[in-house]
């Protein structure tokens, strides 16, 4: 008959806090790239990419569950940080650049959340700001 899908929780896992976590440690520069590189990306490739994350939300039943670490991530853009090098810190300029930043973030946040679930190529796409800033700035 019709097997019930088990919920799938795609903000509450270990690869989630590990990537949010490294997101509070990036500097101003590092988000710089983020951006910077989400750019380079071609228009086409982000709505391709994109495309993909809606079929696999459809597919999986996961349209919910995208939402929240979209909207997680977007959340991340907008608040300050619990991290040492900011906690007693007005950095205006830092908060700035998360905003500005706020695209890659969330495809960087979506790519990890999918992980397999996403084809390799749209992963690269939504991943690839992430891993120039954080890889070669680091």
């Amino acid at each position: 008959m019709f097997r019930r899908r088990e919920r799938v929780n795609l903000v509450d896992t270990p690869e989630m806090d590990a990537f949010f976590e490294r997101l509070d440690r990036l500097r101003e520069d590092q988000l710089l790239a983020m951006r910077a590189a989400w750019h380079a990306t071609g228009r086409q490739e982000h709505e391709d990419a994109w495309t993909a994350v809606r079929a696999v939300g459809a597919r999986d039943g996961l349209t919910g569950e995208i939402d929240r670490v979209r909207n997680k991530a977007l959340a991340w853009t907008t608040r300050s940080s619990n991290t040492i090098p900011y906690l007693n810190s007005v950095d205006r300029a830092w908060q700035e650049r998360k905003m500005e930043a706020g695209e890659a973030v969330v495809d960087a946040a979506l790519a990890v959340a999918l992980g397999s679930r996403l084809d390799a190529g749209s992963r690269d796409v939504l991943i690839e700001p992430w891993l120039r800033a954080t890889v070669a700035a680091s």
